[in-house]
């Protein structure tokens, strides 16, 4: 007996985006054979233009795309895929930040490598799974997509480790450099802990399987809510395993402890990059679960997110003022975020999933350019992230000293600053939701925030340096810096479009 299969739902238009990463990324292997082509400048071009054709078809694809308010069904691919407005909205976002991985070129991979390709076809290869995340309606698919960035996030972390030029044979004894043994720790741990993540997260989707006899997402909601007794221990043993999985990818506590190790070792645009994208591909994803399969559960879930979110904004605050690193200071900034961006799962309403839209939206920009600056502001060695190499910043480069100083007050929480109105989008759902204490929570974490992000402030503006720190404003660096100010002050003082545009991709 020959399997049926739909072709009627197969919307290969929806992928175009997704489509051309991967011919883009396939494209660059090919070319990196050729010795003429295998350099930064050539790759970056070509990847750079994948990107940006992917990037207008998302945009094109909003507009066309269905969403809660259309009634229009948004399944393709025999439910394997989801093509909404809340999917194409996470595609901007996982897009514009490829962009600044690609502009990090400038530094890596560096130019005696032979290996260069790689580094721009795994970034594009990773970007291409979190859009089919995003867009993933069945657990199968979900997983596949899963697996498809992380293992080129896995490599990504560990290209600092290249310490060679791909010539040298196994005898050859090399001197490591601090920056190689830090990328070699980076991504053996990130491929480890994420092992496990994986282990937990397909062993949660399988008891799910087992207990409601399917994989899609949607048909596990109408299951659950329609037949008493899907809601059996086996789903409420995934339900748990299923989130402990996503939670390792989001740096949720206690599954953080990986967060600063590896941000600090990887090359700083791929920590750039994991920081923001990997979190909102996995919020996507948790999203679609707890909202469309697994409401008729909220009972539990909700007072076990509650929780979860309170430590993860207490834990990561407080850990961050004891950091001299940056990049590991905005690692735990970073896991403090993560609790935030979960009240909007915890309010469990569509004001709540569109804060969530907004506060990634605000929080790109953010993140995009304070790492910038830091990328700027390396230098070698383990003390190169050391927020000590910014004392002076102000008297040698005023303006990036006031756009590091413009991301620190947005990461913070000022008015009237972006970062202000992306938490309190996020409050505001939660409070009308009813759940007014961790939204106290969540201030009492802000107001601890603000101490470490201050003391990189002070630092420039108020400190002599001790020695001359050499750096160099790239072009690109320079743009993304730009941009990512403009963005934070225009939409701090006009939030209100973003927010429309984020209800408007509400996909249930």
């Amino acid at each position: 007996m020959s399997p049926l299969i739909n072709t009627a739902d197969m919307n290969w238009v929806a992928l175009l985006p997704e489509l051309t990463l991967l011919v883009t990324g396939l494209f660059l292997l090919l070319v990196g054979l050729n010795k003429t082509f295998n350099t930064n400048r050539y790759l970056s071009l070509a990847s750079l233009s994948g990107i940006l054709i992917a990037l207008f078809f998302s945009f094109s694809l909003w507009g066309m795309a269905p969403s809660a308010s259309s009634g229009q069904n948004p399944a393709m691919f025999s439910n394997a895929l989801l093509h909404d407005k809340f999917s194409q909205s996470f595609n901007i976002i996982f897009l514009i930040m490829s962009l600044f991985t690609i502009f990090g070129s400038v530094r890596y991979p560096q130019t005696d490598h032979e290996n260069k390709a790689e580094y721009f076809s795994l970034v594009l290869f990773a970007t291409m799974g979190m859009m089919f995340l995003a867009k993933s309606g069945n657990l199968i698919t979900a997983f596949i997509a899963l697996e498809i960035f992380s293992i080129a996030l896995y490599i990504l972390c560990g290209f600092s480790a290249k310490h060679g030029t791909g010539r040298e044979s196994p005898s050859d004894k090399m001197e490591l450099s601090w920056a190689c043994q830090a990328s070699q720790e980076s991504t053996v741990k990130y491929l480890l802990i994420g092992a496990f993540a994986s282990a937990i997260l397909v062993y949660g989707m399988a008891l799910i399987y087992a207990g409601t006899g399917t994989t899609e997402i949607r048909l596990i909601g109408e299951l659950i809510r329609e037949n008493p007794y899907s809601a059996n221990l086996l789903v409420y043993i995934g339900m748990a395993l299923m989130f402990c999985g996503l939670a390792f990818k989001v740096s949720l506590v206690p599954f953080h402890s990986w967060t600063p190790d590896v941000y600090q070792g990887a090359p700083t645009p791929i920590t750039a990059f994991m920081s923001v994208a990997t979190k909102a591909a996995a919020f996507a994803l948790i999203a679609r679960i707890f909202y469309i399969a697994l409401p008729a559960f909220q009972e539990i879930w909700i007072p076990f997110l509650f929780g979860v979110s309170v430590l993860t904004m207490l834990v990561g605050n407080i850990a961050a003022i004891f950091q001299d690193n940056v990049k590991r200071m905005l690692a735990y900034s970073g896991v403090a975020h993560a609790g935030y961006l979960l009240i909007g799962i915890v309010a469990n309403s569509q004001e709540g999933i569109a804060s969530i839209l907004f506060y990634l939206g605000i929080y790109l920009f953010m993140n995009i350019g304070a790492f910038a600056v830091v990328f700027i502001m390396e230098g070698e060695g383990q003390e190169g992230n050391s927020i000590h190499r910014f004392k002076g910043l102000a008297k040698r480069s005023p303006l990036m000293a006031a756009a590091m100083a413009l991301f620190m007050v947005s990461l913070a929480g000022f008015p009237p600053t972006a970062g202000f109105f992306g938490k309190l989008y996020v409050y505001l759902a939660a409070i009308k939701s009813g759940y007014v204490l961790i939204t106290i929570m969540a201030v009492i974490a802000s107001v601890i925030s603000v101490y470490f992000y201050l003391r990189v402030i002070v630092m420039m503006y108020l400190k002599e340096e001790d020695e001359e720190v050499p750096f160099t404003i790239h072009r690109g660096m320079g743009g993304i810096i730009t941009v990512s100010a403009v963005a934070i002050l225009l939409f701090g003082f006009f939030p209100s479009p973003l927010m429309q545009l984020a209800l408007d991709s509400i996909p249930f």
